[in-house]
This record gives structure tokens, C-alpha cells and sequence, in this order.
């Protein structure tokens, strides 16, 4: 446990100092809160007593507080008691008014401590994120990785900005009122605080049990973020489906498990807090009880009575608070450790060479062998082998889940297979750095994701110089320029949440455009014309001819029409290569490529003919009519 409370510190890294120095500060404004009682005490047995025993002079103070009271203030005589107890008040006042100074400073610094240590760490927390192998990203949700972002990063907030302060204040408060009640009283103060012992093993017990629950309660909190995040990502198929008293019904689920954690918490805290009531008035007790014994007979003056009383009230202010200080301290050692967890996944490897010149573009896949569930399912790929001369177009073919946008994953490096190797312009893909290596080769992904700003921003997403950028010419070769036309505030207009506000094609359209304004020297096409139609798939590829002239160029479709680029095809089964060569010799040859040539051909006639016939039975119609 010690080593999380460790870490949970360690956030304070460089801020320590000014917290250091708010300690410093709240120290010296206890020691004068301290004094306080002191104060009351003096006038109660000195000024009070001398007008009430008939002006009769008290024997001199021997403690150094009164004598220098006793110094600071005009003599006592028969007309000057009220002059002494102004002077009281003014001392008073003083001390009041430095005390609340001091604290006022150690609260400024310890909360610009706190805001400054954790914006690094949301900035430490974030680059962190950006850094970590797409691997990490398939073991946790989102919903649980933006709560662990943002809820946790808060439940260290809190805690950094309240009670690390409040720690010293508690020690201070209890560590001096300690010791004044020792310098009256010594055995008094025993009396005092006989009861501390206790409510300090309560509150550990009550720390302990906090962080187990709080747990709990974190991850089911992470699990009903999950399921919110996940429905409204899917809010359309939702709908569409009617599916939302389903979707209700699971919520409801979900939020009634993270009820039952909650109550847990709440009766946890329902027994703590009376507890320690109970402590505190039993320990009030006893003071009040010895106390009123020692001043009746003869032991303590009604003054020292009072501060006594003082002090003891200052020592419950601690053992009322340190529950809710270690309740707050076990909850941000939960948030921690689950921050912890995610700064300590190992970030991906970039270190390797960058080199001045983009590549040529050959690629090379030599017997290699990848599952993303190594031992658990069978392998994606197995002993897959095949070449990509610099400049050529290639279309990767297959039945879905044959691994073709596996071999697009391993060749930008995102997943390392588990043996044989990868080279691009015939260096293994591991000596180069992996920023270089994905800075020459342009993806446009099978399901295209937009951010939730503008078109032009989304198209312009990865330019250095995005105001001067051939924005234009990029969307005319996607055929995304009609956008300009077809939407009010062309491309200025804000797509929404992945694109929301787009149609599936008009998303594709605007993820190629981006995709061509990179230049990359290697070109990836997955099946970028899936959601659009026929007229505009090839208004796409006669407006990309002479950009693909050579570049390197992978295709990946289900498509016939979407291959025509292609001169030479790889077709996959099973992990492995199965057929290589032109689609004029493929279609020739039994195998997927002709089966599936086969199928689009014939129902593309079915289609013409069926729509000739409808056309032609319309115009019978309409000239008999």
C-alpha cells in the first residue's frame, strides 16, 4: 500500500516546494491559533479575577506565554481593567487576523500546486496514450480509458488540492493543542485524548475497506461508461434496429450493479461517521467531567479550565476529519493505481532509422506468421509469402476474415508478427522508425473515421500547412468536391461525431481526399468504393490514373470494378497466398477470383436485362395508353 501512496505523491514532482511552502504556512498560522486560548485564559485569571476579588493582585504567571502577555500590557489597578481587555482584543484580533492571512497564502499556493501538477499529468497522460502500440487499444474500452482520463484524473484532484493540505492542517491543529494541554496539564491531557488511539484504528479500518469498495465501484462506473459510449456509437443501427427498450433494459442492468457498489459505499459511511461522533462526544465527556473535578478541587483555575476546554475541542476537529482524509486518500489510491496501470503499459518502439529520402516502394512479406490471440485461435496469417515491385499496382483478394487488412496492419507496423519478416525496399521494416515508416505509406481504411470538425479541416487533417494546401484538387480526385455543392456551408460545414452528418460515401470520398493530399510514396486503397456507386467508383480511379503512376499501390475490395487498376492480383485463403497472377489469367483459372468474376458478371446482366425489359414494358405501355 505504501507504494501507491508513493505514487500518489509522486504526482507532485516538481510543485512539491510551493507545497512545502503552504505546510510552512499553515504551521506558523496553528502555532497562533494556539495562542489563542492562551489569551482567554489570561484574561480569565487575571483581569476577570483581579475585579472580582477586589482588585487584589495575582500571584506572577510562571508559564512564558502569560509573562509575556503579562509585559506586552498596562499594569492592572482599580480603574484600568477594561484598558488591559481592549489590549486582549487587540492581541487577539492581530493574531485572528495574521492566522487568516497565512492561511489564505498556503491555500493560494497549495491550489495552484495542485491545478499546475495536474495539468502534467493530463498532458504526461495523453502523450502517453498517443505513444501506446494499437495492441493496448483491443485489452481496454474506451469508456473505461476516458474514465480512467477524466474521472480518476479528478479523484487525484481533489485529493492533491484538499487534503494533502488538510493533512498538515490536522497534524498541526492536534500537535499543538497536544502540547499546550501538556504544558497545563500533563495528566489532564492523557484524559484528553485517551480515546485518539481508538479512532485512529477505526479510521485505518475504515481506509482499508474504502479502497476495496471504491474499487468496485470504479469499474462497474467504467463498465456503464462503456455501455453509454457504445450505444450512442451506435445510435443509428439503434434506430434503425428499435432497439431501444433493449438497449434501456441493458442500462438499466448495468446501472443497477453500480447502485448496489454505491449503497456499499453509503452504508460504509453510515456506520464510520456516528462512530466517530460517539468517540468524540465520549472523549468531551471526560473533559468536562476531570476537568470540572480538577477546578472544584482547588487543581486548575476556572482560565486554565477554559483554554483546557479549548484545546480538547481543537484536538476532535482531527479525529473528526481524519476519516473523511483517508477516505479521500483511498479513493485517489484507487484512481491511481488505475492511472498507474495505464502509464505503465509499455509504449511502442519508434526508435529506428529516419532516413532523408521517402522509399522506393518494394515490399517483401517472407514467410510470416501473425495471430492477434497468439496460442488462443489459429493463425491469421501462416508462412505468407509473396513481393511488390517499386511502382506496381496490386490487389489483395479474399474471402472476409483471409487477412487482408491484417498484411496492412503488419506493413505499417502496428502489430509485430509472431515470426518470419517484412522488408520495404529490401530493409526489414523494424530498422526504420515507425513515424518514417507510416509517413510513407497512405492508408485510406476500410470503415473511414472523420473527426468532429469541418470538412476542410478533416481533408487538410494531415498538412503542415493547411491554408495553403491543394485542398481543391484533392477532392476533385475523390470526387468529394460535390460536397461544396450539395451542402450549405460546403466545406465548412462541421460533420459531426465520425462523420455523423455524412452518408457512408461521402465519408469515404473525404477520407481518400485526405489520404492523396499525404503523397506517400506507398498507396493503401481498403476498400475505399464500397459505399459508393458505379458511375462515381469510376469517375474515382480515372481521376487517380495519373496519381498512382508510380507509386506503389495496394487495392483491397469484394469488388470486380474496384480491381480494374490492378495488374496483378494475390489472392488469399486461409493465411496464405493461393493464387498470383493477372486478372485476365485468374479469371481462366478455377478459384475465388473466378468464382466471384463469375457471380458480379452474371448478376450485372441479370440487372441490365431486368432493367432494359422494365423500360422497354413502360414504353409498350405508355404508347398503347
Amino acid at each position: 500500500m505504501f507504494i501507491q501512496i508513493y505514487r500518489l505523491f509522486q504526482v507532485l514532482n516538481r510543485w512539491k516546494s510551493k507545497y512545502f511552502f503552504a505546510a510552512f504556512l499553515l504551521i506558523l498560522s496553528f502555532v497562533m491559533l494556539s495562542l489563542e486560548p492562551r489569551i482567554l485564559q489570561f484574561a480569565v485569571d487575571r483581569v476577570v479575577a483581579f475585579y472580582y476579588q477586589g482588585n487584589a493582585i495575582a500571584s506572577p504567571p510562571n508559564d512564558l506565554i502569560s509573562q509575556t502577555l503579562e509585559s506586552l500590557l498596562p499594569g492592572l489597578s482599580e480603574n484600568a481593567p477594561w484598558i488591559v481587555l481592549l489590549g486582549l482584543a487587540g492581541i487577539y484580533v492581530l493574531l485572528a487576523s495574521l492566522r487568516g492571512t497565512l492561511t489564505l497564502v498556503a491555500s493560494a499556493q497549495s491550489a495552484g500546486a495542485t491545478e499546475g501538477a495536474l495539468k502534467e499529468m493530463r498532458d504526461g497522460l495523453f502523450r502517453h496514450i498517443q505513444r501506446l502500440p494499437l495492441s493496448f487499444f483491443t485489452t481496454m474500452s474506451r469508456g473505461e480509458l476516458i474514465q480512467r482520463s477524466t474521472g480518476d484524473l479528478v479523484t487525484v484532484g481533489n485529493f492533491l488540492g484538499t487534503q494533502v493540505v488538510e493533512v498538515v492542517r490536522l497534524t498541526a491543529i492536534f500537535g499543538f493543542s497536544v502540547v499546550m494541554m501538556l504544558i497545563l496539564d500533563p495528566l489532564y491531557t492523557f484524559w484528553a485524548v485517551c480515546l485518539t488511539p481508538i479512532a485512529l484504528i477505526l479510521s485505518l479500518i475504515f481506509f482499508q475497506k474504502e479502497r476495496v469498495v471504491w474499487e468496485a465501484h470504479e469499474k462497474e462506473s467504467d463498465l456503464l461508461n462503456a455501455k453509454i459510449q457504445e450505444n450512442l456509437n451506435g445510435i443509428r443501427v439503434v434506430k434503425a434496429l428499435s432497439e431501444e427498450e433493449g438497449e434501456k433494459v441493458r442500462f438499466d442492468e448495468q446501472n443497477r450493479r453500480k447502485l448496489a457498489v454505491a449503497l456499499r459505499h453509503v452504508r460504509l459511511h453510515s456506520f464510520f461517521w456516528p462512530a466517530t461522533d460517539i468517540l468524540i462526544g465520549i472523549q468531551m465527556i471526560i473533559v468536562i467531567l476531570y476537568g470540572g473535578y480538577r477546578t472544584f478541587s482547588g487543581q486548575l483555575s476556572i482560565g486554565e479550565l477554559m483554554s483546557f476546554y479549548s484545546y480538547a475541542l481543537l484536538t476532535t476537529w482531527p479525529m473528526r476529519h481524519i476519516g473523511q482524509t483517508l477516505s479521500q486518500m483511498g479513493m485517489a489510491v484507487v484512481a491511481m493505481e488505475r492511472l498507474h496501470e495505464v502509464l505503465s503499459s509499455p509504449e511502442e518502439n519508434l526508435d529506428g532509422d529516419f532516413p532523408d529520402a521517402p522509399v522506393v516502394g518494394e515490399i517483401e512479406f517472407r514467410k510470416v506468421t501473425f495471430s492477434y490471440h497468439p496460442g488462443e485461435t489459429p493463425n491469421i496469417l501462416e508462412n505468407l509469402s509473396f513481393r511488390i515491385r517499386p511502382g506496381e499496382i496490386v490487389a489483395l483478394v479474399g474471402p472476409t476474415g483471409s487477412g487482408k487488412s491484417t498484411i496492412i496492419n503488419l506493413l505499417l507496423g502496428l502489430y509485430e508478427p509472431q515470426s518470419g519478416e517484412i522488408l520495404i525496399d529490401g530493409r526489414f521494416i523494424h530498422t526504420y522508425s515507425r513515424r518514417y515508416l507510416r509517413e510513407q505509406i497512405g492508408v485510406v481504411l476500410q470503415t473511414p473515421f472523420l473527426f468532429s470538425t469541418t470538412i476542410r479541416e478533416n481533408v487538410a487533417y494531415t498538412a503542415n500547412d493547411p491554408e495553403n494546401t491543394d485542398i481543391d484538387w484533392a477532392t476533385a480526385v475523390a470526387q468529394a468536391d460535390r460536397l461544396r455543392e450539395v451542402l450549405e456551408d460546403g466545406f465548412d460545414t462541421v460533420v459531426g461525431e465520425k462523420g455523423v452528418t455524412l452518408s457512408g460515401g461521402q465519408k469515404q470520398r473525404v477520407a481518400l481526399a485526405r489520404t492523396l493530399l499525404k503523397a506517400a510514396p506507398v498507396l493503401v486503397l481498403d476498400d475505399v468504393t464500397s459505399a459508393v456507386d458505379t458511375g462515381t467508383e469510376q469517375a474515382i480511379f480515372r481521376g487517380l490514373a495519373d496519381f498512382l503512376y508510380g507509386k506503389t499501390t495496394i487495392l483491397i475490395s469484394h469488388r470486380i470494378t474496384s480491381l480494374q487498376p490492378a495488374g496483378r492480383l494475390l489472392v488469399l485463403g486461409d493465411g496464405r497466398i493461393v493464387q498470383d497472377g493477372s486478372p485476365e489469367a485468374l479469371q481462366r483459372v478455377p478459384g475465388y477470383y473466378r468464382d466471384i468474376h463469375l457471380v458480379q458478371v452474371d448478376l450485372e446482366s441479370e440487372i441490365i436485362e431486368e432493367t432494359t425489359s422494365r423500360g422497354f414494358q413502360e414504353n409498350h405501355l405508355y404508347k398503347a395508353e
